[in-house]
């Protein structure tokens, strides 16, 4: 890339700085370089994902695609962007899974507890599903566990694969006992959706167009206070949740490649519990069998930072603010897969998702 363009950028960005990443268009980059990945990461406007050896994702606020074309950058529309209204339309909307869980617990009111976190830019609620026998026990001391998915709304087999989960846990828990187990020793959360608007628009964004996964307190960066303070009403609405629970290990969801991600994301340095996310990670590879035989990633796993930088991410707070042990677990390479292909990704995910809660029981 000539210097021209690389000083370009700059000014094409100028004047367009927010206190939050905003994500309003995204393309796919067909190439690697080295200079361009550089300038990248000193402008907070822009967001890159899923760096690989033939190009990366790059998102950021209107106007990207007219750089793009200005400065003879390759790139081609991200492939969730190229699905039909029939593949689109198979999956439910956010209000259809509302109407599930909601059903699902009246159905199984022992096992089950439904409750909202709070609400969207556009006031849908976040429905979280706790899993445990004696599901509205008050004081229970039960250990926690959390997953959550559907963060980026335009990554949405997390979504369906803990729909499926929630599902299998209550029709199940007479007849299979590893669920049984699950339920009656832990409490388990489920954040199915931590961004329906997104997931109905179909954009990785909020309704604002905030990156919910660069939206977090990061302790490497100026913005390193653990407040909820201007930031957006998910990213409020988690943060809340926290502090009401004492989670100790828990996973997040997102699509673009196959691979079990562990901290940091923000720095090189090993993380304080750096063995213990790398087994934790090495175990749910190992138990998703499409995942740990990744011809990318060596056994299915990778160092968040040793694979590209991420600034004000999920799960790097949980950790480091909370206490709270997170992994996060990429299912797809294809971020919006056809909705046939959702049966396939659970039972290749199934018996990762329950083996990693029982190692709550060891933490």
């Amino acid at each position: 890339m000539k210097l021209s363009q690389l000083i370009f950028l700059t000014l094409f960005i100028s004047g367009q700085a927010l206190s939050s990443v905003i994500v309003k268009e995204g393309y796919w980059i067909n190439q690697n370089s080295h200079d361009f990945i550089q300038v990248i990461k000193l402008r907070p406007e822009l967001t890159l994902d899923h760096i690989t050896s033939e190009g990366f994702e790059l998102y950021g606020p209107v106007g990207l695609e007219k750089y793009l074309i200005q400065n003879k950058i390759s790139y081609s529309v991200l492939e969730e962007n190229r699905i039909g209204k029939m593949d689109s339309a198979s999956y439910p909307t956010s209000e259809e899974i509302e109407k599930e869980l909601k059903s699902l617990a009246k159905k199984h009111p022992q096992l089950s507890k439904l409750y909202s976190i709070g609400k969207s830019v556009e006031k849908r609620d976040l429905w979280v599903m706790k899993l445990s026998s004696n599901a509205h026990l008050v004081d229970d001391d039960r250990p926690e566990f959390k997953y959550i998915a559907n963060m980026h709304g335009n990554e949405i087999v997390g979504r369906e694969l803990m729909l499926r989960f929630i599902k299998d846990c209550l029709t199940n828990y007479n007849n299979d006992e590893q669920i049984r187990n699950l339920l009656d020793n832990f409490q388990i959360h489920i954040l199915v959706s931590m961004n329906p608007d997104g997931a109905n628009h179909k954009s990785r964004g909020n309704a604002r167009g905030v990156d919910l996964n660069r939206d977090f307190p990061d302790f490497d960066t100026k913005d390193n206070i653990d407040s909820p303070k201007n930031r957006a009403l998910e990213t409020q609405a988690v943060m809340n949740w926290q502090k009401e629970h004492h989670f100790k290990l828990s996973a997040n969801f997102h699509g673009g490649a196959e691979v079990v991600n562990y901290p940091w994301d923000t720095v090189p340095d090993l993380s304080p519990v750096d063995s213990t996310v790398k087994e934790l990670s090495l175990l749910y590879a190992n138990k998703a069998p499409y995942i740990g035989a990744s011809t990318v990633f060596s056994n299915g796993i990778t160092n968040g930072f040793a694979w590209y930088e991420v600034k004000g991410g999920m799960q790097d707070w949980s950790i480091y603010w909370r206490g709270d042990i997170q992994v996060t677990i990429e299912l797809s390479q294809n971020k919006w897969p056809n909705y046939s292909t959702i049966d396939y990704y659970y039972e290749q995910n199934r018996p990762a998702l329950i083996s990693f809660i029982e190692q709550l029981a060891f933490l």
